[in-house]
């Protein structure tokens, strides 16, 4: 980003330069404001001389990283969507001596020359051109251009945008109501790329017959309901029976239908509550010169291990495999299951603990099929062998669904093991282990009989502020703070915490749980306490962990600047070998650290197994520990979107390979100890970028 602001003030600048010459009523002496170009020493960019005097330098362009997603600014107009844009593509500047100047490539393609100043013609009494000059300023993030005394513009630097990939640029949508079309029209910039219709009345069809109602009839044999569409019986809804007792438990809530003449349907109880209706579909009327009415179908999705109900082209709800009830621990019931209106999909969503896992819709009146013709109808047959139904549109079978299972009961207060299945998401989730994942997204991919922990470096802090007294800054309390916010609107179990004897990681972890609205005593109570029911000073949590032998650490440093760069140096194994036969230097970082991958393994066995670790835990560490961690657990596979690693030994000084503050590991294990390990961070980014 830096490169290309610096090539497009030079461009800017050389222009402007020319602008104020142009204001010259006759030709000077411009021998005095010529300007040149000189290679910088590191052969990093160019230095431009204008009049004998530097008044710039343009640097050869970088890799950008990706920017951030940038604030929607005030009162802004939309812009228009890009087409299929890819990454965006660094520039640089080569010197062409053949035009005395420099040509400006971006990726591959020369896109301009720069051509420096030729010495102008002198004037017949004239008066002096008035050289320009860029000046930094702070106040607006950017640059002042001026003419002599005169401010004649401003450059402001450019916004970090996101590089999309393979995609468009994002232009602000919205919708605006149309009561021309009883609807909404969608706008994306100033362009109207759609619209959203009000759902119509299924119009009559041209001498058509009835279309058929379906209604429920009850079974008093099968303890519940017979299900008839016109005068076939198409499938069965059996009443919920109550489940079985936990030991030393309370008993779960059944659920059942009865039926209702008053609203010619059937009320739904939950125990003795009352917590929704059904109603029966009419017949449909027939139609007179009328068009077809929109059929409705069930399509398999796997994603929800259910079923999506489509009518026409609308998706109008969901139906879901029931899942086997997970036992209660300590003879605590599972999650209950209920129903709720809701009036505005006119029908009821299912919930089952917190989580809405379907909709029921009332039925609405059939349209009749054009000319006569009936759309397919659907129906759903009884399987015996599948334990459920089969669901049938015309002569093809769409899809099953599967009676859900009563849950086990729990013995003393031990579960069984639930059967859950993860979503693909989650799968994807918990197998990522090559870039970083948000850490708020491992809660939605638990297991109820699985526990987690996280290990995370501390919070920001001063570049110098090291040290075991060392205390956050601002940004460092401002970023523990919002992770402490955000885990509370999650609504999770309280954490057990961990940290070193370095300060900033015991005050990242307080100040967390004190904005998650955890009570886990003052500050003094913190400072004056290694070890209590909230929290734990565990000092194998200090790169110490890694060190075999500290006497060994400088040769294994070897010529690199930065003690840390052995941490990465190590994971990596990628020693500084001085010749082809000689390797000193593993040798010496061999006796200076233990085996990366071995001594990982080692800490997760010690401190994370299922019977010795709490449910949640958050373990605040250092980066020297957590580098070489991170590296082990992502088989040396870790990156970014742009390849940056974490090997920070082999690009010295650059911060885009170093792990980021509140970035480190989550470590799910479940009652037989099998454990999964996934690179997570708190914040945007898992790598620092900058120190």
């Amino acid at each position: 980003m830096k490169s290309k602001l610096l090539l497009a003030t030079s461009i800017f600048a050389i222009f402007a330069l020319n602008g104020c010459l142009d204001q010259v009523t006759e030709a000077p002496d411009m021998s005095a404001l010529a300007c040149t170009t000189e290679p910088l020493d590191d052969d990093s960019g160019l230095k431009i001389i204008c009049g004998g005097d530097s008044v710039g330098i343009v640097l050869n362009g970088k890799d950008g990283k990706d920017g951030k997603d940038g604030k929607n600014g005030k009162d802004g107009k939309s812009g228009a969507d890009g087409k299929d844009g890819s990454d965006g593509t660094s520039c640089r500047v080569v010197e062409n001596k053949d035009i005395d100047g420099f040509e400006v490539f971006c990726g591959d393609k020369k896109v301009g020359e720069l051509k420096n100043g030729k010495d102008g013609a002198d004037g017949k009494n004239g008066k002096d051109g008035t050289s320009c000059r860029i000046e930094e300023n702070k106040d607006i993030d950017g640059y002042d251009i001026f003419c002599g005394n005169e401010k004649v513009g401003e450059l402001r630097n450019g916004k970090d945008g996101t590089d999309g990939k393979n995609g468009s640029d994002g232009s602000s949508c919205r919708v605006v109501e149309n009561k021309d079309i009883d609807g909404f029209d969608i706008f994306c910039g100033n362009e109207k790329v759609g619209e959203l219709k009000n759902g119509k009345d299924g119009a009559d069809g041209k001498n058509g017959s009835d279309g058929t109602s379906c209604r429920v009839v009850e079974n008093k044999d099968i303890d519940g309901f017979d299900i008839f569409c016109g005068n076939e019986k198409v499938g069965e809804l059996k009443n919920g029976k109550d489940g079985a007792d936990g030991k030393d438990g309370k008993d779960g809530t059944s659920c059942r239908v009865e039926e209702n003449k008053d609203i010619d349907g059937f009320d739904i109880f939950c125990g003795n509550e009352k917590v929704g209706e059904l109603k029966n579909g009419k017949d449909g009327a027939d139609g007179k010169n009328g068009k077809d009415g929109t059929s409705c179908r069930i399509e398999e999705n796997k994603d929800i291990d259910g079923f999506e109900v489509f009518c026409g082209d609308k998706k109008v709800g969901e139906l879901k495999n029931g899942k086997d009830g997970a036992d209660g621990k300590n003879g605590s019931d599972g999650s209950s299951c209920r129903v709720e209106e809701n009036s505005e999909g006119d029908g009821y969503d299912v919930y089952c603990g917190d989580k809405k896992v379907g909709e029921l819709k009332n039925g609405k009146d059939g349209a009749d099929g054009k000319n006569g013709s009936d759309g397919t109808s659907c129906r759903v047959e009884e399987n015996s062998e599948g334990d459920g139904y089969d669901i049938f549109c015309g002569d093809k079978k769409v899809g099953e669904l599967k009676n859900g299972k009563d849950g086990a009961d729990g013995k003393d207060g031990k579960d069984t093991k639930p059967v859950e299945i993860l979503s693909n998401a989650c799968n994807v989730l918990r197998s990522t282990t090559d870039m970083f994942s948000s850490m708020y997204d491992v809660f939605y991919c638990l297991r109820p009989n699985e526990k987690v922990a996280f290990i995370l470096r501390h919070a920001a802090r001063d570049r110098n502020n090291t040290g075991t007294n060392g205390s956050l800054n601002q940004t460092g309390i401002d970023q523990s703070t919002q992770v402490g916010q955000k885990l509370k609107k999650l609504n999770i179990d309280d954490f057990f915490y961990m940290h070193t004897n370095v300060y900033r990681t015991q005050q990242t972890a307080r100040i967390i749980s004190e904005n998650k609205g955890q009570t886990t005593g003052s500050e003094d109570e913190w400072k004056n306490t290694t070890s209590n029911e909230y929290h734990a000073q565990n000092m194998d949590l200090l790169e110490s962990w890694y060190i075999r032998n500290d006497n060994r650490k400088k040769d294994c440093q070897g010529q690199n600047s930065w003690g840390w760069s052995i941490y990465s140096k190590v994971a990596y194994e990628e020693y500084d070998k001085k010749n082809n036969s000689d390797s000193e230097n593993k040798a010496a970082c061999e006796d200076a650290l233990y085996n990366i991958e071995e001594r990982t393994q080692e800490f997760i066995s010690t401190y994370f197994t299922y019977d010795n670790m709490h449910k949640m835990t958050l373990a605040i560490s250092h980066d020297q520990f957590l580098v070489p961690f991170v590296i082990a657990i992502s088989h040396k596979k870790i990156h970014d979107d742009s390849n940056y690693t974490l090997q920070f030994h082999k690009h010295e000084n650059n911060f885009n390979y170093w792990i980021n503050y509140l970035t480190g590991v989550a470590i799910i294990v479940d009652p037989d100890n099998n454990t999964t390990v996934i690179p997570v961070t708190a914040l945007d980014d898992g790598f620092l970028r900058s120190y």
